[in-house]
């Protein structure tokens, strides 16, 4: 039975043959000395034989190992100068095998390739049956005055709610001057609407349960990308030193007390008390000492002359 026989009737699992298999799939195809050479230099699957380049190459290695050079007599011509000659028949041997699992492995991955197409045109073809009652079931019933009011109250309220979190007093988005809605019908009569902020930003709006959502729109004023947020609290920042700086100059121009007396008035009322005040007469010092000093001298005096009388 020759090689090109077997190639053409490979086994469906070939390509992921491994261990005792793989070495008996090569001994029934090539012969024992080859699946012996795979076994040697660890070539133990199909996929490890499709990648490496030549298994053969090993011969025109200098490798001192006893088997090796069995299966080099084994599987090539000693030639008269000692060199080896690979024979040609174990040459072509590997080169078709390797050919054969590469064509095996194109086919596989082209019925793949199919199956994957199939199955997706299956699936299309599926949702395509159902999108003309889906659609019959998402056709919008408000109106386009309805599905404005709708959103714009939804950005109010999220004004509203969000304010002490972006750090504002007041906090509010208007509609021409903060940003854009734009609300178009489809054919199928689906909303269909979009915010373009006035950084530049356009920003889809999803749906749920045929009303209008602008959660996508929330996300945006938030980030640092957004130049309008910025305008809006730069602006407040200056309400608020404008503020303060009013309410600093009114502090420094109120009135002083009046319960504070004025330097003028201490003088006047200094005067209205001396005035009032009883005149009292002080002896001086010197004057009482000296009339100390008389009444002193007048007693021994008095008495002497007293006893000059009597005589």
């Amino acid at each position: 039975m020759s090689i090109s026989y077997h190639l053409d009737q490979l086994p469906s699992n070939v390509l992921s043959l491994s261990g005792y298999d793989f070495f008996q799939f090569i001994r029934t195809t090539l012969g024992e000395p080859e699946a012996k050479l795979l076994n040697k230099i660890s070539v133990k699957t199909t996929s490890s034989l499709l990648l490496i380049e030549d298994p053969l190459d090993i011969f025109n290695q200098d490798i001192d190992d006893e088997e090796l050079d069995t299966l080099k007599e084994q599987l090539c011509f000693k030639m008269k100068n000692d060199k080896f000659l690979i024979k040609p028949g174990v040459t072509y041997g590997f080169v078709s095998l390797k050919q054969a699992l590469k064509e095996n492995l194109n086919q596989q991955l082209k019925h793949s390739t199919k199956r994957k197409q199939q199955k997706q045109n299956v699936n299309t073809s599926s949702i395509s049956s159902l999108s003309t009652p889906i659609q019959e079931v998402t056709t919008s019933s408000l109106s386009l005055s309805e599905h404005k009011s709708h959103v714009l109250n939804l950005i109010k309220k999220w004004c509203n709610e969000n304010k002490e979190s972006l750090s504002l007093d007041s906090f509010q988005l208007e509609e021409g001057i903060d940003f854009t809605l734009n609300i178009d019908f489809e054919q199928n009569s689906v909303a269909q609407a979009t915010i373009k902020c006035k950084c530049g930003k356009v920003i889809s709006l999803c749906k749920n349960n045929q009303k209008i959502q602008v959660s996508n729109f929330y996300k945006h004023p938030q980030t640092i990308g957004c130049s309008r947020m910025q305008e809006i609290k730069k602006a407040q920042k200056q309400i608020i030193l404008q503020q303060q700086l009013q309410s600093t100059i009114s502090v420094s121009q109120f009135p002083a007390s009046q319960s504070c007396v004025s330097p003028m008035q201490i003088r006047t009322d200094e005067a209205i008390n001396t005035s009032a005040a009883p005149n009292i007469n002080l002896v001086p010092t010197s004057q009482s000492k000296n009339n100390a000093k008389r009444r002193i001298v007048s007693e021994p005096e008095r008495s002497f002359s007293t006893k000059r009388s009597r005589t």
